[in-house]
């Protein structure tokens, strides 16, 4: 793996963060340059104590630090860090060759150690390594659960890699008190993401207040957010409290944070940056204590180069990202999961389902996200006669032609023969009511013919 490699995998989305911890603004000041030439994500502290205030704030991948600083030393710092996050890696610095310090260091926990003055080719390969094994011990965790089966976790079900590395990062985020993103399309379960930030964080006993910003008009919005005073407006008869300050103390989830209008988004900044909201029609500010969780389906890079999105509040968004992949994708594991609660509940003993019902299922752009998944596998088992599910007792609008929005753009549309023969049953199956002998007779197909032809294209 190559040292751009390296960084970039430590993280679902994020290059490498190294926070340098050193007292000579010299020397600080060089390894933040070179650090940050070669594609490091850089924070710096002038001490220790400076340094535990900047890791209670978001998670770090790396830290450098001197030893011998006044006050706490680079071997105090590495204690506290392995207590507070042990996914921490450490590199320790030092211009007093010691073999004492070294060994302690390593005993302590730290990743390696460089001397100084600093060879800066020797301080890239010992990053290198270090970001390398700890990827390497992160993989080796997801091949042991992905060898288990599917793996629960706050409510969400998965087997591949890439969702649970992303299990393993909402963990790891869940214990700072960092503004959170996540981006998924609909349906893809960014609201339990959010519940599992706040559950798993030292908040989990404080309120978790929900918004959703698509379901208000704008002119509401405001008032929902931030409260208002007594006569701020017509109809507004009394003070009431905005959903901000119902958070106090705890979590606020914005639900489709792409849709705010950009006048909200200005106030939100200010939230973000100050901790303090005006209720409308009141000049007195008042401060809350809040951990913000945003969520989109859109975006929000490019609506910043449309200018329908502030930049300033997306990078303070998105400190800790988490992308989500597309439903399609996670079908089989949610399947097995849902047909495990069905047969209980139906008193069935069914195994999971048909190859091609996968196929069918992956293609489906699921607007109704997982629990219109769980209600077709529900379907699915009440008219299914055999022991696993097939393709004949999905509902027929999983087989209708629609294009998905993929990561990497809209699919095409299947041109072949057999497409486009598919297509015409099934829409000449929705125009005769789902009677069989009127499709056939709308295609000039005899019922034999059709049959043949629906179980070929797994059309029930």
């Amino acid at each position: 793996m190559s040292h751009s490699q390296a960084i970039a995998a430590v993280g679902p989305v994020e290059q490498a963060k190294i926070l340098v911890v050193e007292d000579d603004p010299d020397i600080r000041k060089i390894l933040e340059l070179f650090l940050g030439e070669k594609g490091f994500r850089v924070k710096i502290a002038d001490g220790a104590p400076r340094a535990l205030e900047l890791l209670g704030e978001e998670p770090i991948d790396v830290i450098l630090s001197d030893v011998r600083m006044p006050g706490m030393s680079g071997l105090d710092l590495l204690r506290h860090v392995k207590e507070q996050d042990p996914d921490i890696q450490l590199v320790l610095m030092s211009a007093y060759s010691s073999v004492k310090d070294a060994v302690e260091a390593i005993q302590l926990g730290a990743a390696d150690y460089v001397e100084k003055p600093i060879d800066f080719r020797r301080l890239e390969r010992v990053l290198q390594t270090v970001l390398e094994k700890h990827q390497l011990q992160h993989r080796t965790r997801i091949l042991e659960q992905r060898l288990q089966g599917c793996v629960t976790f706050e409510g969400m079900v998965a087997r591949s890699a890439q969702m649970l590395s992303v299990f393993a990062f909402i963990e790891r985020l869940a214990r700072y008190p960092t503004t959170a993103l996540v981006m998924g399309e609909s349906g893809t379960g960014k609201e339990l993401v959010a519940g599992a930030l706040h559950s798993l964080s030292p908040l989990r006993d404080r309120p978790f207040v929900v918004c959703n910003c698509t379901t208000l008009a704008p002119t509401l919005l405001e008032s929902e957010l931030f409260g208002h005073v007594r006569g701020a407006f017509t109809g507004a008869d009394r003070d009431r409290k905005g959903l901000f300050e119902a958070a106090h103390g705890g979590t606020i989830f914005l639900d489709e944070i792409g849709e705010l209008p950009v006048a909200v988004q200005v106030k939100l900044l200010r939230v973000l940056e100050n901790r303090e909201i005006k209720r409308i029609g009141s000049p007195d500010p008042v401060h809350i204590d809040i951990r913000v969780i945003a969520a989109t389906n859109r975006d929000l890079a490019d609506m910043v180069r449309e200018a329908t999105f502030r930049d300033d509040l997306f990078y303070r968004l998105n400190v800790g990202a988490i992308h989500l992949p597309p439903l399609r994708s996670r079908t089989e594991p949610l399947v097995h999961h849902f047909v495990g609660i069905f047969n209980q509940r139906l008193g069935r003993t069914m195994s999971g389902a048909a190859p091609e019902v996968f196929d069918i299922l992956a293609r489906y752009s699921w607007p109704g996200n997982v629990r219109e998944l769980a209600n077709v596998i529900e379907r699915a088992m009440v008219v299914c006669k055999s022991s696993v599910i097939v393709p004949e007792s999905l509902p027929p609008h999983l087989f209708e032609v629609r294009p998905l929005l993929l990561d990497d753009g809209p699919e095409m549309p299947d041109l072949s023969l057999r497409a486009a023969e598919r297509e015409q049953i099934v829409r000449a199956l929705q125009a005769s009511g789902g009677k069989r002998v009127e499709a056939a007779r709308r295609l000039g197909l005899s019922r034999r013919t059709l049959y043949r032809k629906l179980s070929r294209y797994g059309i029930s």
